[in-house]
C-alpha cells in the first residue's frame, strides 16, 4: 500500500518540501498531493511535481484519504491546522516552529498522544550530521567556557512574516530557532537568558536583530547572535565551542547545498585539524526518516518535547525584547 503525503503549502518552503519528496517517491511508493486555497498556485505546483492530484480546500484534505499531512503555513496556522488533522486520523509533520507560544503547542503534543498518530516538528538542522560530530568532540575539550552561534544574514520576507501577532515575534522565533536548537543541542539545559533585540531595516513588525546570551547548568556561557539585517555576514563559522584545551569550529567553505553546516575544525592543545562529516540534504533526511516512522510504527527521529523546548528558550530570549519580541497575547 503506497503512502499518501499532503504537502499543504505549495509555495515558497513547501517547494523544498515537494522538491524532498520527490526523491523519495519512488523509494517509498508515495503519493504526492499539493494543497493551495489558489486554484493557480494549486494547478502549477501540480504540474510542476508531478504530484497525485490537489487540493484547494483544507476541509477537502482532512476528508481524503491522505494519510500524512505536511503543514508549510504560517505560524498562527500551526495549531488549528495541526489539531484538525490530527483528530481526522492524519499523521502530521509541520515546519517550524511548533507554534506561537507554549499553550499552543502543548495542546498539538496533548491531540497527538491522544490521537496516537504520528507528530513531528520538521527542524532539519536537528538533523544535520555535524552538530552531533561536534558535540561528540567537545569531550576531548575538558571543560567548556563559550558556545557561539550566529546566522547574520539579509532578509526581507513579504506576507505574514512581517506580522508580529501571526508570526509570534520577529525573525528570532522564525529563522532564529534554527540556531537555539544547535545551541541547546551543544550546551544541554540552561538557568537564565539575557536579551537585546532590535528592528533595522528588514520591514518586520518584530525584531530583525537579536543577541542573545545563555547561562547553561554546566557553567558554560552561550551566546546567539541572529539577523535579517546583516547582509554577507553568513561567511563567519556557524558555531564555535571553546574549552581548556582548544576548539571546535564549524568550517563555513565546506558548506553544501541541502545541508545548514559545514565540516568541521578542531584544535586540542593547538593540533589543529579538519573533520569530514557525512554530507546529506537535512530536509531530505528529516522527512524520510518520519516517513520510516510512518511505514515502521516507530518513534518519529525528533520528538515533539525537543521542538517544546527550542520554542521556549525563544520566549525566554524575547522576554527582554519588549514590543519587538512576542506578542502579548496571539490570535
Amino acid at each position: 500500500m503506497s503512502l499518501k503525503i499532503a504537502v499543504v503549502g505549495c509555495r515558497g518552503f513547501g517547494k523544498i518540501h515537494l522538491n524532498a519528496l520527490s526523491k523519495l517517491r519512488d523509494k517509498y511508493g508515495l503519493e504526492v498531493y499539493v494543497f493551495s486555497r489558489t486554484e493557480e498556485y494549486a494547478r502549477d505546483c501540480h504540474r510542476e511535481y508531478d504530484t497525485s492530484g490537489y487540493f484547494m480546500r483544507y476541509s477537502d484534505v482532512l476528508r481524503s484519504d491522505v494519510d500524512v499531512i505536511d503543514l508549510v503555513v504560517s505560524h498562527d496556522a500551526h495549531m488549528p491546522m495541526s489539531i484538525a488533522a490530527l483528530e481526522a486520523g492524519k499523521h502530521v509533520m509541520l515546519e517550524k516552529p511548533i507554534a506561537r507560544t507554549i499553550e499552543e503547542a502543548v495542546g498539538i503534543i496533548n491531540v497527538a498522544r491522544s490521537s496516537g498518530k504520528k507528530f513531528m516538528v520538521l527542524e532539519n538542522h536537528y538533523f544535520d550530521p555535524s552538530v552531533w560530530k561536534a558535540k561528540e568532540l567537545m569531550g576531548k575539550l575538558g571543560k567548556i567556557s563559550m558556545i557561539i552561534v550566529r546566522k547574520l544574514q539579509f532578509n526581507s520576507p513579504g506576507g505574514w512574516r512581517r506580522i508580529r501577532r501571526l508570526m509570534g515575534g520577529g525573525a528570532l522565533i522564525d529563522g532564529g530557532i534554527h540556531y537555539i536548537d544547535t545551541l541547546l543541542n551543544l550546551g544541554g539545559d540552561y538557568t537564565e537568558v539575557k536579551s537585546i533585540c532590535t528592528r533595522g531595516f528588514a520591514g518586520l513588525e518584530g525584531e530583525d536583530t537579536s543577541v542573545s546570551i545563555f547561562k547553561f547548568k554546566n557553567g558554560a556561557v552561550g551566546t546567539l547572535l541572529y539577523s535579517w539585517s546583516s547582509s554577507g555576514g553568513d561567511r563567519a563559522p556557524a558555531f564555535e565551542v571553546y574549552g581548556e584545551r582548544g576548539f571546535i569550529m564549524e568550517d563555513p567553505d565546506s558548506r553544501v547545498p541541502g545541508k545548514p553546516y559545514g565540516g568541521l575544525v578542531i584544535s586540542i592543545d593547538e593540533k589543529r585539524e579538519k573533520v569530514i562529516v557525512e554530507k546529506v540534504n537535512a530536509i531530505e533526511r528529516e522527512i524520510e526518516l518520519f516517513i520510516q516512522s510512518v511505514i515502521n510504527n516507530a518513534d518519529v527521529p525528533m520528538p515533539p518535547e525537543i521542538a517544546l523546548r527550542d520554542l521556549r528558550a525563544v520566549l525566554d530570549a524575547y522576554k527582554d525584547c519588549g514590543e519587538l519580541g512576542v506578542s502579548s497575547q496571539p490570535v
